[in-house]
């Protein structure tokens, strides 16, 4: 606009002088002329001057604008015009698993039930009577009532899951060993829970007591396998009897059984009992004490699939020199599997592990803080 004004402005000095008024360039009248061109171009800077400061905010919002709106289309909702251009200045990504990189629908495929390893859900005939009985009861009563299974909205659609995602999996297992959670709740309904130990990401794990017909109390627990073990002394066998489990027993079977699962990609679960006295009454409130001794029924594989449109974003953003990294408290295989099948990482990368304070060290080492 600046040059054009400048254009314009000589244009017609030339046209009215030379032309219209039919005046010719005399040398005397040369200092004249000139003065008449730098007051013009003078013009033409003042309009530059004026017009980009004022404009500039404008246009920079305009801009940012249609990049908020364009993202919108994307279903991205980003509040801050500014933060488009934070955005566009990110070296590093660092996403939650369960949910975001996963479809967060949690299905039991494995499970280690009376010293057998089961690769595919087994038949309830395979499973000794009593030890199918403790099962069904852990997980319906050991899991919160809101978390439930409904029928699928479409005739052979997949099956509603409503409440927490893994109980809902748990719950999916009972249902196909054919067996009922409902009536269990019924029997047992939420009100005559008699203690409750709510899950926290420091213990990763959930418990709840009932007192029995008897007067005796059962605790039901369940929780990350690695730490759930640790807590277990006893184990049920094929015939549903307990048997000693030893730390060497502990060892083979993470080697054996939650090893393999968690290679394939598998979030492992122990659920486990034990059986209280009610004389003396436990002390309830030292935990530690009443969760401990427990004897494990099952360990059960639960996958969580990865989306299907997660590799392909994740192989965008490495092309574009942007670092994913995944953030989640599964164990250390099963985060590998899952970093695997995502792109993430690549067989034969080094892979480090890093927890809390040394990883959020090690994110403000790279960005030079």
């Amino acid at each position: 606009m600046s040059a054009i004004t400048v254009i314009i402005l000589v244009l017609y000095f030339v046209i009215n002088t030379f032309v219209v008024k039919g005046g010719t360039w005399l040398p005397e009248c040369t200092p004249i002329y000139v003065q008449y061109f730098v007051k013009f171009f003078i013009i033409g800077v003042t309009v530059l001057v004026v017009a980009v400061p004022e404009g500039l905010p404008l246009a920079v919002t305009i801009s940012l604008a249609y990049s908020v709106k364009k993202m919108m289309k994307d279903n991205n909702l980003v509040r801050h015009l500014d933060a488009c251009e934070t955005m566009g200045n990110a070296t590093a990504i660092c996403s939650d698993k369960t949910g975001t990189l996963t479809t967060n629908r949690m299905t039991v495929v494995q499970t280690y039930i009376g010293d057998v390893h089961h690769r595919v859900i087994p038949d309830p005939g395979q499973i000794n009577t009593r030890t199918l009985d403790l099962l069904v009861n852990a997980i319906a009563i050991n899991s919160a009532y809101t978390s439930k299974i409904l029928p699928p909205d479409v005739e052979g659609g997949l099956a509603k899951q409503v409440g927490n995602k893994t109980e809902c999996g748990l719950l999916g297992f009972v249902l196909d060993l054919q067996q009922d959670y409902t009536p269990v709740r019924e029997q047992i309904p939420e009100e005559k829970l008699y203690k409750v130990y709510t899950f926290n990401s420091v213990r990763k794990s959930m418990s709840t007591v009932i007192k029995l017909p008897d007067g005796t109390f059962r605790l039901y627990s369940k929780g990350a396998s690695e730490i759930m073990l640790k807590k277990c002394s006893y184990f049920l066998d094929a015939n549903g009897e307990p048997r000693s489990f030893r730390p060497r027993d502990r060892d083979e079977m993470i080697k054996q059984v939650i090893e393999p699962m968690a290679c394939e990609g598998l979030r492992t679960i122990s659920i486990a009992y034990r059986d209280l006295p009610p004389n003396p009454e436990p002390e309830w409130d030292n935990e530690a004490e009443i969760v401990t001794e427990l004897t494990c029924i099952t360990v059960v594989g639960i996958e969580d699939p990865v989306r299907p449109e997660v590799p392909e974003a994740i192989r965008k953003c490495q092309r574009a020199g942007i670092t994913v990294r995944m953030v989640t408290g599964d164990n250390i295989n099963t985060a590998r599997a899952i970093a695997a099948k995502c792109g993430i990482i690549h067989p034969g990368d080094d892979f480090i592990c890093l927890e809390g304070k040394e990883f959020n060290r090690r994110i403000r080492n790279e960005k030079g803080e």
